[in-house]
């Protein structure tokens, strides 16, 4: 079958983002939008940018295609574009189209790029998957009379409904009821699950349920050696630390190195929470726009902290969107304005009982001998610091870390 999109040109500006008519994604944005147009011949689409490169839609376009190793996923079909996120091996993704260089662009995880078809192997549709009974769409996501963004629109569902599933293409869109209305969606803004409402916790403690110290550290490490050794040292001395990174941070520790910090951390039995993309205060951004910078590259789990702790109303519906739970701190050790180790290891010596310290990666909180400091100090007081993860039963050697946090911690 040919997929129809129309004469719709595509480009991409300097930073690698889709200006696309048909497929735009930006905060409070409709997904794939574009003006109603009806079905036109098969075409090519025109990408524009680092290089110009044809994406065509051709008759044999696979709907799912398996990574053979470890992938980066990118803005663009060329290794002249930024890496969004690495794609383990052996990952299925939906295609969504394909580029005249071969590449596929896909989705993964929330995000929408393009990988090299060199390190993936199509996925045989002769077994098809079992069609979920319904989907939920994480956008305001256009309804079309077709499986393609050239068809008309016939409505907008509202981001967060859910919607009965009738058919599925090859394309991988969805064939819907909604409103009385029978139409196509992007399988690129919807998702089988049902959703989670945001766990309930204390704003400034969180889910530590005990009289442990919960020392957290927020933003980005200055050096990946700093990080591997401060992790490596808290689970060698039995110490559960709670980092918060930026999506920017961990995006640029993937583009440098290859490696995910936030795994790095949940392998050594730390634990792992949101800290928005880029870090800027969320209190003058819309509900939908604060979500976005929830999303995209960040931690993807049921707790966060926002940036410089601003919280309004817009801010607490930006966090109930995405069913993520508010975890500031308890005990602020200012160590950005200090900068003096003497001076942070002090004021987070001086927790109460089930406090959380609110630390930063890049300062002198953040090192061995810092945190060995701060655990003596406490126990002096008879204070205990929360403990790495030993895996559900608490027993045995430290073991990686679940994405999303249990409602108390195994402190």
């Amino acid at each position: 079958m040919l997929w129809h999109w129309g004469q719709s040109n595509l480009a991409w500006g300097a930073c690698g983002i889709f200006l696309a008519a048909g497929l735009v994604i930006s905060a409070g944005s409709i997904a794939e939008t574009g003006a109603p147009h009806a079905p036109g011949s098969p075409g090519v689409i025109q990408v524009q940018g680092a290089a110009s490169t044809s994406v065509m839609v051709a008759t044999a376009l696979p709907s799912k295609v398996k990574t053979t190793a470890n992938l980066n996923l990118r803005t663009g079909p060329s290794t002249a574009y930024r890496i969004l996120v690495t794609i383990p091996q052996g990952t299925t993704v939906n295609v969504l189209a394909q580029a005249s260089t071969g590449w596929y662009k896909v989705s993964y995880a929330g995000y929408i790029g393009w990988v090299s078809n060199s390190y993936v192997s199509i996925v045989s549709s002769s077994t098809p998957s079992t069609l979920p009974a319904t989907v939920r769409t994480t956008a305001n996501l256009n309804l079309r009379t077709g499986p393609s963004t050239a068809y008309w629109i016939l409505a907008t569902i509202p981001q967060g409904t859910t919607v009965k599933v009738l058919a599925r293409a090859a394309n991988g869109w969805y064939k819907v009821s909604y409103a009385g209305l029978t139409g196509w969606v992007s399988n690129a803004y919807v998702t089988t699950s049902t959703g989670t409402s945001a766990p309930s916790a204390p704003q400034s403690t969180g889910p530590n349920r005990t009289s442990r110290v919960v020392l957290t550290f927020d933003d980005c490490p200055r050096t990946l050696s700093s990080f591997t050794s401060t992790i490596k040292y808290a689970a060698d001395h039995n110490m559960g630390l709670v980092l918060a990174p930026t999506g920017n941070c961990l995006s640029s520790f993937r583009s440098r190195y290859g490696v995910d910090l936030a795994s790095l951390a949940r392998a050594k039995g730390q634990w792992v929470i949101n800290h928005s993309v880029s870090h800027p205060d969320l209190r003058p951004l819309s509900c939908s726009a604060a979500a976005a910078e929830l999303g995209g590259s960040g931690v993807h789990t049921n707790f966060g902290r926002p940036p410089y702790g601003a919280i309004d109303a817009s801010v607490r519906c930006a966090y109930d969107r995405v069913g993520m739970a508010i975890w500031t701190w308890s005990r602020d050790t200012l160590d950005w304005s200090t900068k003096s180790k003497s001076i942070t290891v002090a004021r987070a010596s001086a927790a109460r009982p089930g406090d959380t310290v609110l630390m930063h990666m890049q300062w002198q909180g953040f090192a061995p001998d810092s945190l060995r400091q701060i655990k003596a100090n406490l126990a002096n007081r008879g204070v205990g610091v929360c403990r790495a993860y030993h895996g559900s039963d608490g027993a045995g050697a430290v073991a990686r870390t679940p994405v999303l946090l249990p409602s108390s911690l195994p402190c």
